[in-house]
């Protein structure tokens, strides 16, 4: 007869882990794959988060390390993606931000105007790069495949941004797919979109 003490203790931590992805059903829900060329190295980000600034604006954050619940907390707060994580230690990131229904409600990939995109490779700064891109002028730079979701608190929102540039003969280039549960509460600062 199996000794249910011992039973008990090895269903504990997997139970625990169930509870705790349904109690934060914005964290357990973000889904995100970003392949990208930073500075000519390769990389890949499947960690993510996103920000929401009055009802409009949105910040999408990737990285390849994943995130703690303080630095999404204080994302969530203030749309601000940092190069260094909890510890301090330099991330690889990139961060989009723009207005997904330009100033309505609705996402739709032909009312984004501009995005603002941030690069940086962990451990070298000199691959950082931060651009505002407008799409009519240049979609073959930046490019908004698909979007779609109501920009509606505890909504989802998903799309692709695909492109690439080079800059001081450094290859940079990006596919990112992202799906998003926006969270609850929106931020005190982001991309101003206007209505």
């Amino acid at each position: 007869m199996p000794n249910t003490r011992s039973l008990r203790r090895r269903l504990a931590a997997p139970v625990a882990a169930c509870l705790l992805a349904l109690a934060a059903p914005g964290l357990a829900e973000d889904k995100c794959n970003v392949k990208a060329v930073i500075g000519g190295k390769a990389v890949t980000m499947t960690h993510c988060t996103v920000a929401v600034y009055d009802a409009s604006g949105v910040t999408l954050w990737f990285s390849d390390k994943p995130f703690s619940a303080a630095e999404v907390e204080k994302f969530q707060l203030n749309s601000y993606p940092t190069e260094k994580d909890a510890a301090g230690k330099p991330r690889t990131m990139m961060h989009f931000a723009f207005c997904p229904g330009g100033g309505k409600p609705v996402a739709n990939a032909k009312d984004v105007k501009s995005v603002e995109t941030s690069v940086a490779f962990a451990g070298e700064p000199m691959l950082g790069r931060q651009w505002v891109f407008e799409l009519a002028k240049e979609k073959d730079v930046l490019k908004l495949e698909k979007l779609s979701g109501d920009l509606k608190p505890g909504v989802k929102i998903s799309g692709r941004f695909t492109g690439g540039k080079t800059s001081d003969n450094l290859k940079y280039s990006w596919t990112a797919d992202f799906d998003f549960t926006l969270p609850m509460k929106a931020a005190a600062a982001g991309p101003g979109c206007g209505s």
